[in-house]
């Protein structure tokens, strides 16, 4: 008790109470203060953003912008720089396990990406910045292999055949035909009769309309706002590993 320790206060109990409750009041205020300055140090700064997250963010890969998908990859290697003209790039590697549910299947469906296509040789910056074992060349998703059979839709016999356009020939004729000259009776003086002015002027004689001159379909492209952002993905199957399992190389710009 305060009044143990304040020998001024025996004897006096209005004089302890008012004591013990000031001594309350100044505690809870500190507490208060104190609360409320960490709060102010911490609220608005939200998570600290590392290189990954950035690298994650400039490749469109990251957990925040495909919310809903219900399991997101971690890379076990993730580099974020800048080029020399300071253009940000980054480096991501993402290693699958393989098995039932976690695979390259998976992985292409959790980012709404395309199936990988044909090989392509890996960008001799990336592996400069993984270094790792990267392989030389891996399949790039959304290219084409030139070695896939054609689809049926893309062949001759299913695509539709051009209207016949009728021949020039075939066209009815519609020039007008010309005026007789009417001849001269003979109980007349035989005179000279000068050919009737046909009044329809000849398709021929009609003057064509100048050709106003039309812009040109192609928009021009503005620099400024042209677009730079560039994103490469490349599949390594692991042929050992379970099934679906892979190394994913990521290289992005913008």
């Amino acid at each position: 008790m305060p009044s143990d320790s304040w020998p001024a206060l025996h004897g006096r109990p209005v004089l302890r109470r008012t004591v013990a409750i000031g001594l309350v009041v100044f505690v809870s205020v500190l507490a208060a203060l104190a609360v409320r300055g960490v709060n102010a140090l911490t609220v608005g700064r939200g998570a600290v953003e590392t290189d990954r997250d950035r690298a994650e963010l400039l490749a469109g890969l990251h957990p925040s912008q495909h919310p809903g998908a219900g399991r997101y990859y971690v890379p076990v290697g993730a580099v974020y720089t800048r080029t020399p003209d300071g253009l940000p790039v980054a480096y991501l590697h993402y290693r699958l396990a393989g098995g039932r549910e976690v695979g390259i299947g998976d992985f292409l469906r959790t980012y709404d990406l395309a199936a990988p296509g044909a090989l392509a040789p890996l960008p001799a910056d990336l592996a400069e910045a993984l270094g790792g074992d990267e392989p030389a060349q891996a399949h790039e998703v959304g290219v084409p292999d030139p070695s896939a059979s054609p689809s049926p839709s893309a062949s001759p016999s299913a695509s539709p055949s051009p209207t016949s356009t009728p021949s020039p020939s075939a066209l009815p004729d519609e020039t007008p035909a010309p005026t007789a000259e009417p001849e001269p009776t003979p109980s007349e003086p035989a005179e000279h009769v000068a050919p009737v002015a046909d009044p329809t002027p000849a398709p021929e004689d009609t003057p064509s309309p100048t050709p106003t001159p039309t812009a040109d379909p192609t928009p021009t492209v503005n620099p400024a706002v042209t677009p730079t952002r560039a994103r490469r993905i490349y599949v390594a199957p692991d042929p050992v590993g379970l099934p679906g399992a892979a190394d994913i190389y990521v290289r992005a710009t913008g």
